[in-house]
């Protein structure tokens, strides 16, 4: 049998994942997304009370399912303070919620919930900071809907109805969290049946605890017959979608900088080794051996997780990440999956979680502080009028993040001063958001947003009021002879320039 935890303990687990989101409280989190995905929120809360966006952009529900979030973001918004507060409230939502489903999942197959806290210090992991805040959102929606397929009994109607539910949120978050949820229910149902019947005759009890699951199959068609992701070329965004996969040694070789290895300095790669060795030490034949045929189905769903490392492409046209996203699931499923001795080992390895989690939690708010510097020149944005904003980054390296805390930047002017800004998320095909009729600015083929040296005065300057730079470039300011409007420096900031059209 597996060890006892109590609620109390279970709360504590929780709390622990909770104080690992705490650095979320400073204001500016150098999460590379972040800006963008605040500032979806709040052109959605703007539209729906028809203020100043709505002259700039408008909805389009029925070409994309990628909406929950914003939807989820904008009723929140008014209750917790804005945009940026509702975004952050999310995360820490989803991080817990992914712990929770965690242990969730232990008790359903009857394993030793304490190994769940391998999580906690993989809570900021490359996915989270570079802001893949949808797949953040769907991962604790996937980890709850396989723990009740692979739970000991069938699934109820009425937890059909309730997997069906959460599928649909999956669905409506992040189409690779399906492909996972789809791979991990078929994985569990199947181990799980397996325990009582042969292959052949494992099939109908494996469809009956996938019913609510699939829910999923008409919402896939309708998104392949409608989707602007499908079908590309429709949309302004109009580019190869030819897959890019990695090989396993390369998939090997990256596989710590989409762990822990986020931060400047060493100390995440430290303490990535320990929890690494607290994993292996699971396997070793320490202490007396639990049989537990839930370790089984745990098994399955690790392996289904494991595959898509692999099995996705890394890249595929302006998507990428989509198969290295999945590396600190693997990591975080493996204990559940392959520690079958409890003991004093075991008992040393969760010990060895738990001190892995509140020093990574101490080395991310240290980051976190020391990052609000970096990002302090952004006070340039702050009681702009609500004009149109071009970004171009000339200097995007960071002292405190291996990626970039600046890339969206212009979007904290979308979500302070109700003003369009550009690059942004609009462009992308799943966005929920368009642009209005003759709204829309020229644009240089993508990716034009990573290549500021090619800003054309003539085409791209008439669209624009202000300019926000950072570092010096050659294309801007532009030289006199250069057709198109004339800048003058308005504000300045650090790194930070704001320009003002004449």
């Amino acid at each position: 049998m597996a060890a006892r935890t109590t609620w109390a303990w279970r709360l504590s687990a929780l709390g622990l994942a909770a104080v690992a989101m705490l650095p979320l409280r400073h204001e500016l989190p150098p999460i590379t997304d972040f800006p963008e995905h605040a500032a979806t929120i709040a052109t959605l809360d703007d539209l729906w009370r028809a203020g100043p966006l709505s002259a700039w952009y408008e909805t389009d529900f029925t070409h994309t399912q990628y909406w929950l979030m914003a939807v989820l973001g904008a009723a929140l918004a008014p209750v917790v303070g804005g945009a940026a507060a509702a975004l952050k409230w999310l995360l820490v939502g989803s991080s817990v919620g992914l712990l929770a489903s965690l242990l969730r999942l232990a008790r359903a197959l009857d394993l030793d919930e304490r190994l769940t806290l391998v999580a906690v210090p993989l809570l900021w992991t490359r996915p989270f900071t570079l802001g893949f805040v949808p797949f953040v959102m769907a991962a604790p929606l996937v980890v709850w809907v396989v723990a009740e397929v692979a739970a000991r009994g069938r699934p109820s109607v009425r937890m059909h109805l309730w997997l069906a539910a959460l599928a649909l949120a999956t669905f409506f978050l992040n189409l690779a969290s399906v492909v996972w949820l789809l791979g991990g229910a078929v994985a569990v149902a199947l181990a799980r049946e397996l325990e009582s019947a042969p292959l052949r005759a494992a099939w109908r009890g494996v469809l009956a605890r996938l019913v609510g699951v699939l829910v999923l199959l008409p919402a896939l068609l309708g998104w392949l017959v409608f989707s602007d992701v499908a079908h590309v070329d429709a949309s302004r965004f109009a580019v190869s979608m030819e897959g890019r996969w990695w090989s396993p040694g390369h998939l090997l070789r990256e596989a710590p900088a989409w762990l822990m290895n986020r931060w400047s300095g060493d100390l995440d790669v430290a303490l990535m080794g320990v929890l690494l060795l607290a994993v292996v030490a699971l396997l070793l034949p320490l202490g007396e051996r639990e049989a537990a045929k839930g370790r089984r189905v745990a098994w399955a769903f690790w392996l289904a997780t494991a595959a898509l490392t692999l099995a996705l492409p890394f890249e595929r046209g302006w998507l990428w990440g989509l198969s290295t996203r999945f590396l600190p699931a693997t990591v975080m499923l493996a204990p559940l999956a392959f520690s079958s001795r409890r003991g004093w080992a075991r008992s040393a390895s969760v010990g060895a979680f738990v001190g892995v989690a509140l020093l990574s939690a101490w080395d991310v708010e240290r980051h976190v502080a020391l990052a609000q510097a970096e990002l302090e020149g952004l006070a340039v944005l702050k009681g702009l009028p609500s004009g149109r904003l071009l970004q171009l980054t000339f200097e995007d390296r960071s002292a405190v993040l291996e990626d970039s805390t600046v890339a969206h930047a212009s979007a904290w002017h979308r979500v302070w001063n109700h003003g369009a800004n550009e690059p942004s998320f609009v462009d992308l095909p799943q966005s929920v958001l368009r642009y209005r009729e003759g709204r829309a600015p020229w644009t240089r083929p993508w990716p034009w947003e990573f290549t500021p040296q090619g800003y054309d005065n003539a085409q791209e300057g008439p669209h624009y009021d202000f300019v926000l730079t950072r570092g010096v470039g050659p294309s801007f300011p532009p030289a006199e002879e250069v057709p198109g409007p004339r800048w003058r420096l308005l504000r300045e900031a650090g790194a930070f320039r704001l320009w003002a059209k004449e």
